[in-house]
């Protein structure tokens, strides 16, 4: 199983690094500093986010919304494996951000955070699409049925609160991208790996 995980965890790298070639061009500045600063501030408020919200969903439905299958951790809330995962989304994040703003569009915060929720939704679909096929089990196990499983429309809400919320952390992380990021890393190092 480890040996599975690690292939698949280097396939989703390579996919989100050509998703993220495919978002660029050659006058996109890309600061290192600020994708190391994404990729942690998603490790930490992905992790600690999905134990919140299922924790709610527990307490207010008498179910969660979704179990983790592989390496789970916090009552299957989130998982080791959800670390990387939640990383390579913030790493991908910068590059989606990038690409709005190279439009120079009006409401370039809301168009952001509608792309980030559907396409959340759309990268959940494939995660759990691509892990059965090396992992022959889902990742995440949707409890609601009205995608397969594989996600929910209930969490669409989730990762619109979610975007607009990430906005704001990541106008204020860029002050110091490596602190926030260093900081944002450990904390979740510690909830997930120390759980």
């Amino acid at each position: 199983m480890v040996t599975s995980l690690i292939i698949f965890f280097l396939y989703l790298v390579a996919v989100i690094y050509l998703a993220g070639l495919a978002l660029t061009d050659n006058s996109t500045q890309i600061r290192i500093k600020d994708v190391y600063m994404y990729s942690g501030t998603l490790a930490l408020i992905g992790c600690i986010s999905e134990v919140a919200v299922n924790s709610f969903c527990r307490t207010a439905f008498d179910s969660p919304l979704w179990i983790y299958q592989v390496t789970a951790v916090h009552q299957g809330d989130t998982s080791i494996f959800a670390f990387f995962q939640w990383s390579l989304y913030g790493y991908h994040l910068y590059f989606v951000q990038k690409k709005i703003q190279s439009f120079k569009v009006k409401h370039e915060t809301t168009i952001f955070i509608f792309v980030l929720s559907v396409e959340a939704l759309l990268l959940e679909i494939f995660v759990n699409i691509s892990s059965s096929f090396f992992l022959n089990t889902l990742i995440f196990y949707y409890v609601p049925g009205d995608m397969g499983h594989l996600t929910t429309v209930f969490v669409f809400p989730v990762y619109i609160l979610g975007g607009a919320i990430l906005i704001e952390i990541f106008k204020r992380f860029s002050q110091d991208p490596i602190f926030f990021g260093n900081l944002s890393f450990s904390i979740a190092f510690i909830f997930v790996f120390l759980a």
